[in-house]
């Protein structure tokens, strides 16, 4: 059974290796090897900690394992990420994240939502009502600069 839940500190762990299998894995086929390589540099234990404490973090936990996971920015209105494991893929688990960001974001008052798509996701983004506003390029961490396609969308209740 599939629940989308409140992430956890304790969930940091997992939540790492998810976002690296899905940048490995899943981003591959719109990013270079470089790209990616750069892209899925793995983080310190705590890099998800903060977020966690901080923004509306929520995982998607199946049979007892962690299998996706989203962050809504509620100060920004940026959904950050939305990251899920490869085997489960078009299921609906990433539908079932950005639905629980959005309903998160109505109750929080916010009137629409901001993303930095990666390439791979903008169908997927575009499936559920987000506009393409602009491609632009995203700054990693080593300097690299990746493509990415700035989208909106209005939540109002």
């Amino acid at each position: 059974m599939l629940v989308i839940r409140r992430a956890k500190p304790e969930d940091n762990e997992s939540i790492g290796r998810i976002h690296l299998r899905a940048i490995k894995e899943i981003c591959a086929s719109h990013y270079t090897p470089e790209e990616i390589e750069a892209w899925a540099k793995p983080r310190s234990p705590d890099h998800y900690v903060e977020s966690i404490r901080s923004k509306e973090f929520y995982v998607a936990e199946e049979n007892g394992n962690l299998v996706g996971f989203g962050t809504l920015n509620q100060t920004s209105g940026e959904v950050e990420a939305i990251y899920i494991v490869p085997e489960v893929a078009r299921r609906g688990i990433g539908q079932k994240i950005l639905r629980k960001l959005e309903e998160r974001a109505r109750d929080l008052g916010l009137k629409s939502l901001h993303l930095n798509s990666s390439l791979n996701a903008v169908p997927f983004y575009r499936h559920s009502g987000y506009e393409l506003q602009r491609e632009t390029k995203h700054r990693l961490s080593s300097g690299l600069e990746i493509g990415c396609v700035v989208m909106k969308k209005e939540i109002s209740s």
